[in-house]
């Protein structure tokens, strides 16, 4: 590399990881794990640039083309277009949310969440299963494909399993598919407030992500106000 090329890449890589990040979630499609997972620029040059990403011992390089290929003098203009597109295309705004922010039926959800778990946790099996003999009896074939005795206990055990299961599964999925995204849209940058959002969202369901859309959409209304 020249050493106008050598201070480019020295640049974004020092100042602007992030919109190399964008680069690779909008324009190479990468999921947001790996788009944002310490991007590094490895060579810059008219025709091309090639971004390297991923965890350190499974770095992988993406090259993206110039088209047309870069002149001189145009890598900031053309460098910052690409940031403002892909920020567009990704749905990321100005507004910024650093800190956690939870509405009234997140609360609500935390807590029926806690006491329908804890409520799982120490019912007794059998009892469960006399409670919901509908569901005993729908896991009772299952219990007799797994060589196990369809009685209560056994039941009721299955009926647990199935159900915390379930509820923190979904909680799993919704995590990767509405909470991440809605992280990096409202440029949620802190490590703590980030983690925050994830453990309260697998402990109390959907309600913790819809609060951080609504804190998000507050900021944006906030900003559109200033301006």
């Amino acid at each position: 590399m020249d050493a106008a090329a050598s201070r480019i890449v020295s640049h974004m890589n020092g100042e602007h990881e992030e919109s190399l990040g964008h680069y690779l979630a909008y324009f190479a499609r990468l999921p947001s794990s790996l788009a944002y997972a310490h991007p590094q620029i490895t060579s810059f040059s008219s025709p091309a640039m090639k971004i390297a990403y991923g965890p350190e011992k499974k770095r992988r390089e993406w090259t993206y083309e110039f088209d047309p290929p870069m002149h001189a003098g145009e890598a900031r203009k053309r460098l910052e277009q690409m940031h403002q597109d892909a920020k567009v295309k990704l749905g990321i705004t100005d507004a910024v949310v650093d800190r956690v922010v939870l509405s009234g039926p997140a609360y609500v959800g935390l807590v029926g969440m806690f006491a329908l778990t804890y409520t799982l946790v120490t019912v007794s099996p059998a009892r469960l299963a006399g409670f919901l003999p509908w569901q005993g009896q729908l896991f009772a074939p299952l219990l007799s494909a797994a060589k196990l005795p369809a009685t209560k206990v056994y039941q009721g055990r299955a009926i647990k399993t199935f159900w915390l299961a379930f509820v923190y599964g979904a909680h799993v999925i919704e995590v990767r598919a509405c909470l991440e995204p809605l992280l990096i849209a409202y440029n949620v940058k802190k490590p703590a407030v980030r983690w925050a959002y994830r453990v309260l969202l697998f402990l109390g369901g959907f309600t913790v992500w819809t609060s951080l859309r609504d804190a998000g959409k507050a900021e944006e209304a906030k900003l559109s106000k200033s301006h």
